[in-house]
């Protein structure tokens, strides 16, 4: 899987196409702290910003090859089900980079670091975004989805429901409980979500997996 991961990643840069998305990101968080305020609205914005970006990495990652070109990686890679797990763990990766670079944000532009514990907020809120992102991504690659424009407006119609669906995703509650602070939301409820987000990425990859594996 991690040797899937990193050809994925290799291939996805070659191909350039992270670099809409990561521009795109990079702008909102521009936006989002051009301005001094509290430190967790800004993150609950940014968490919010990261799950569509999310999808569309998750989307442009999978997708990057050819048809055939990805039944010789899921050939190389002993199925596609490993294939599918590694570049889902690619998107991971990419996630967690988007995360780092939004936590140090504020840090940098205000010249002073967070609170030790609106920090670990901040990377929760944005692991339960980034999870949720790359999830919902995963289940409009190819070959459940074929053609790109679908795969890119399911995912954005995806990504439209999990913002404003309360209950839908934990994204929607996610971003509300940080834009009502101060107050800090509890350590429970963000591990919560947490948890919700991991079992909505494993859900949905093995459920992307078996699809997929009957398309093929």
């Amino acid at each position: 899987m991690t040797a899937v991961a990193r050809y994925a990643l290799a291939d996805y840069l070659r191909s350039q196409r992270f670099l809409p998305p990561l521009v795109t990101y990079l702008a909102f968080l521009a936006i989002f702290y051009a301005f001094e305020g509290p430190v967790l609205p800004g993150y609950g914005a940014g968490a919010a910003t990261l799950l569509p970006v999310a999808v569309w990495l998750t989307l442009g990652l999978h997708n990057t090859e050819d048809r055939l070109q990805a039944l010789v990686t899921a050939v190389n890679a002993g199925g596609h089900r490993r294939a599918l797990f590694g570049k889902t763990y690619a998107a991971l990766v990419c996630v967690l980079v988007l995360t780092a670079v939004a936590l140090l944000w504020p840090a940098l532009s205000a010249a002073h670091l967070p609170a030790p514990a609106d920090l670990a907020v901040g990377v929760c809120a944005h692991l339960i975004c980034g999870l949720t992102g790359i999830a919902l991504g995963t289940c409009c690659v190819r070959p459940l989805v074929e053609r790109q424009g679908y795969a890119f407006a399911a995912a954005a119609l995806l990504s439209l429901i999990a913002l404003v669906g309360r209950w839908v995703t934990p994204v929607n509650e996610t971003v509300r409980v940080l834009s009502d602070a101060p107050p800090r939301p509890p350590a429970a409820e963000l591990l919560l979500l947490a948890a919700w987000a991991v079992a909505m990425l494993l859900g949905l990859t093995l459920l992307t997996a078996r699809l997929g594996q009957r398309r093929r």
